[in-house]
């Protein structure tokens, strides 16, 4: 197959994610399955208009706002009929697709904005955006649909998406089976990058709770962020008291990360929303089970007291949900074991060899 994806972000921009790393996974299995991959995405500073990586052709144009303008201009007269298939990547901003592509499509996406444009755009963008989102989606109703939780199909289902959703299993990379190293003091992660839905402050709240009761701990919070914003959390921790508990570890490289997830007793997700919460499989895989916020997508990773807690959003809660387990040590070797036992089987390749049947499908 000939496979076009378009997303705003391309696994080497700044700014990807997530969904990026997903997408990227994805699409060099693809690659090395015979596909024929081009990544369309916007531009950003140092950025090649086009390059190579691992066989998937990237091309960039525009910047965040208008690359879904030049997705369009450049595709759909001179470039439409080189590919079988499309992959519309929703990211807030959808590229419109129905609307000008001929050629059979799907649109992927991890989750929807809803609550996350109050916390990540300024008033009045929050407000038109939030009221926008279910409008501007109704192009995509009979589209099939690629997706990564039970919570984001409901929420499509909600909106009146009436053509088939398919709900793919989360991939994540082998953990190496020795690598389970718990340190002897508390120790608390966060991984993702530092915005506000992600909802740091409320980490960092609960930890400093939990810092009160204890006596003991630690907190690491992996990613990056805008400096202004890093520089509060930062200005937050030291008005907690927790300043020489925590520690803003930045990007780190993957080694990096496996071992502090290794290291680490529990993960801490406190956001509005997620398509799934990649780390929590990701740290699962190490026996380190999550602590996290009841909303959509985490509520998908985590089961409540079978491979972490699911809780109420609030920091007292996260912080009495992590004074249980560090307390009830047998209940917390139980959790973990179940969720190491849970992410076992997950693994890109598996996820890829799917995501491939369901694009088959369309050309069937």
């Amino acid at each position: 197959m000939r496979i076009l994806i378009l997303n705003w972000r391309d696994p080497k921009n700044p700014r990807a994610g997530g969904a990026e790393t997903f997408t990227f996974e994805v699409a060099r299995r693809l690659v090395e399955a015979g596909d024929e991959v081009e990544w369309f995405s916007a531009a950003f500073p140092g950025a090649a208009a086009e390059e190579e990586v691992e066989g998937i052709r990237l091309v960039r144009q525009g910047r965040q706002w208008t690359v879904h303008w030049k997705a369009f201009g450049h595709y759909r007269n001179s470039h439409s009929k080189r590919f079988d298939i499309l992959i519309d990547e929703v990211n807030t901003m959808p590229f419109f697709t129905p609307l000008w592509s001929d050629i059979p499509k799907r649109m992927l996406v991890f989750q929807l904005a809803r609550e996350v444009w109050w916390y990540e755009s300024p008033f009045p963008l929050n407000a038109l955006g939030y009221a926008a989102e279910p409008q501007y989606l109704k192009v995509y109703r009979k589209t099939p649909v690629l997706t990564i939780s039970k919570s984001t199909e409901n929420d499509l289902r909600h909106l009146g998406f009436s053509g088939p959703i398919t709900v793919l299993p989360i991939g994540i990379e082998p953990s190496r089976e020795d690598a389970e190293r718990k340190l002897s003091v508390p120790t608390f992660l966060f991984v993702g990058r530092l915005v506000p839905s992600k909802q740091v402050p409320d980490i960092l709240r609960a930890f400093s709770l939990f810092h009160q009761e204890i006596g003991d701990g630690q907190l690491w919070l992996i990613g990056d962020g805008n400096e202004s914003y890093v520089r509060q959390l930062k200005r937050q921790a030291v008005d907690l008291g927790v300043a020489d508990k925590v520690e803003f570890c930045g990007r780190v490289s993957a080694d990096e990360k496996a071992q502090r997830m290794s290291a680490a007793h529990m993960l801490l997700m406190s956001s509005v929303r997620e398509g799934w919460g990649l780390a929590t499989s990701e740290a699962a895989a190490f026996g380190t089970p999550s602590v996290v916020y009841d909303a959509p997508g985490l509520r998908d990773a985590v089961k409540d007291w079978e491979t972490g807690r699911v809780v109420p959003p609030l920091p007292a809660e996260l912080a009495k949900a992590m004074v249980q387990l560090w307390n009830d040590q047998p209940l917390y070797r139980r959790i973990a074991a179940a969720a190491k036992e849970s992410v076992r089987r997950l693994s890109f390749d598996a996820t890829a060899s799917l995501f491939r049947e369901a694009l088959a499908r369309a050309n069937a």
